[in-house]
């Protein structure tokens, strides 16, 4: 099944990232992976509240990768997967000029729940 288009200005979004990627030093499958993934959060983002607001400046990106994580722990993702999707997330921050998200990892956060019981 085909997936359906990003709206603007998300499609463009995504067209600019694989542009930065396939540049970067990373084998072809991570660069695969990551463009995947990035495309799985602006889908999100493009649906979610705040739209392409919540990509504007580095606050507002902090907090939809943060939402973001909260999405993907509510669809019983697996820790490591969602790590691996924020990596990914913070990697397409970083290549638009607003830093990395700062989003706490599932597994860090999951540790630490761990250690303070």
């Amino acid at each position: 099944m085909p997936r359906k288009k990003l709206p603007a200005p998300y499609d463009g979004m995504l067209a600019a990232y694989a542009c930065a990627l396939a540049a970067a030093p990373l084998a072809e499958s991570s660069k695969a992976t990551y463009l995947s993934r990035v495309r799985g959060f602006l889908a999100w983002t493009a649906e979610a509240a705040g739209g392409a607001d919540r990509l504007a400046d580095t606050g507002a990106a902090v907090c939809a990768a943060r939402d973001y994580r909260r999405h993907l722990q509510d669809g019983r993702y697996a820790p490591a997967t969602i790590d691996n999707v924020l990596a990914a997330v913070d990697d397409f921050c970083a290549r638009r000029g607003l830093g990395v998200s700062g989003a706490v990892r599932a597994r860090a956060q999951s540790s630490e729940a761990s250690t303070s019981r």
